[in-house]
């Protein structure tokens, strides 16, 4: 199967051929992933070159760490990008969006307001973890509904942090 991957403004097309191989936009490679006692984390063998990631999902990507850099990456396979676009296409999103805490953290800075207006891809949110601040950015255009942290408060893992009407 095939699955787009997003990271940023790069689209990557996947395709997991076997065990073992997998074709990156269309160029083979050897690449093996293997998940470790810890579930958030792996060990990616890629061309005989060893990395150790930590990956959490989060809402509609994964968080992604590597060599201390923290990445947000969508994925999608084929079949889910299509009905995505025949949904986009029948009009906008409606309906109300959960942010919640990929990962375990300290909720650093809240740089919106209840009612305020976002626009996809403005930063709503702080959080520290892992020594880490990672910025929670809008999915989509909406209004802040909710807001049920403040600066200061620790967070579990998929705690809600916010909502967007």
């Amino acid at each position: 199967m095939k699955y787009i991957t997003t990271v940023g403004n790069e689209q990557f097309i996947i395709d997991i051929n076997q065990d073992g191989q997998v074709t990156l936009n269309g160029e083979v490679v050897n690449a093996e992933m293997r998940q470790t006692m810890d579930t958030t984390l792996y060990s990616i063998l890629i061309d005989n070159e060893s990395h150790d990631i930590r990956m959490n999902e989060g809402e509609g990507v994964y968080i992604v760490q590597l060599s201390g850099q923290i990445i947000e990456v969508v994925v999608e396979d084929e079949r889910t990008r299509r009905l995505a676009g025949l949904k986009s296409s029948a009009g906008a999103a409606t309906g109300e969006v959960v942010i919640k805490a990929s990962m375990p953290g300290v909720v650093v800075e809240v740089p919106v307001e209840q009612g305020q207006q976002v626009k996809r891809g403005d930063i709503v949110l702080i959080l520290e973890s892992m020594k880490m601040q990672n910025e929670l950015k809008a999915p989509r255009d909406g209004a802040i509904h909710a807001i049920r942290v403040e600066p200061g408060t620790k967070v579990d893992q998929n705690a809600i942090l916010l909502t967007i009407a």
